[in-house]
């Protein structure tokens, strides 16, 4: 039950249906959902500890904003770090199969991208996630997985806004194919470089979007 309270909590922080600055109370959220406090309220220390819930004191639990700077100067960086070092790791050792399994994700991406709809943002932010926790985990590091994980939640409301600017979703399916067949060659002088494109460039680019938009 805890889990359940709490994805579909995430998933109303990430599309923004619960924005930044929107107060989550125990009450309101058992009433909503329709189950006791006692699952909520570990649902909501858990948001707290993804960082997307903040508790402020005297006033309650807070959807925590998350800024176009944090996502360029703190999220982004501290992505292409692990994910450069994961892959250094990873690629001597990566199988035929490996690279099957992250074909599917990118298949499955081009198969979301095209039929489109009011969920498909939602379903490439998760197969994009999911793409790159895969990718984590061949590099076999303990701690650089947790330190991963550790941001991912962040990282995965970073995805959806920043999704919201691609001006075609065939562009995300694009992006990870790009990355695939940099990682086929097993070459860290092809890897790196355009790990750090899918990263830092094409990230920078919808934010400049962002920030374009706010100004």
């Amino acid at each position: 039950m805890r889990s359940g309270i709490t994805e579909a909590l995430r998933l109303r922080i990430i599309d923004g249906t619960l924005p930044a600055g929107t107060r989550v109370s125990e009450e309101w959220v058992a009433s909503e959902m329709g189950v006791s406090r006692g699952p909520v309220r570990e649902s909501l220390r858990e948001l707290e500890n993804e960082g997307l819930l903040v508790v402020n004191a005297y006033r309650g639990t807070f959807v925590k904003e998350i800024t176009t700077e944090e996502l360029r100067n703190v999220l982004i960086p501290i992505r292409l770090i692990l994910e450069s070092r994961a892959c250094v790791l990873a690629i001597p050792t990566m199988t035929e199969g490996d690279f099957q399994t992250l074909a599917g994700i990118v298949d499955l991406m081009d198969s979301v991208a095209t039929a489109g709809g009011d969920g498909a943002l939602i379903e490439l932010v998760d197969l994009d996630v999911q793409y790159h926790q895969f990718l984590m985990s061949l590099c076999d590091q303990y701690h650089t997985m947790q330190l991963w994980k550790s941001i991912q939640p962040r990282i995965r409301v970073g995805f959806y806004r920043l999704g919201l600017r691609h001006f075609d979703y065939q562009e995300i399916t694009v992006e990870h194919q790009i990355l695939l067949d940099a990682l086929r060659t097993r070459d860290p002088k092809v890897v790196l470089p355009a790990l750090e494109h899918h990263i830092c460039t094409d990230q920078y680019r919808l934010l400049d979007r962002v920030e374009k938009e706010q100004k």
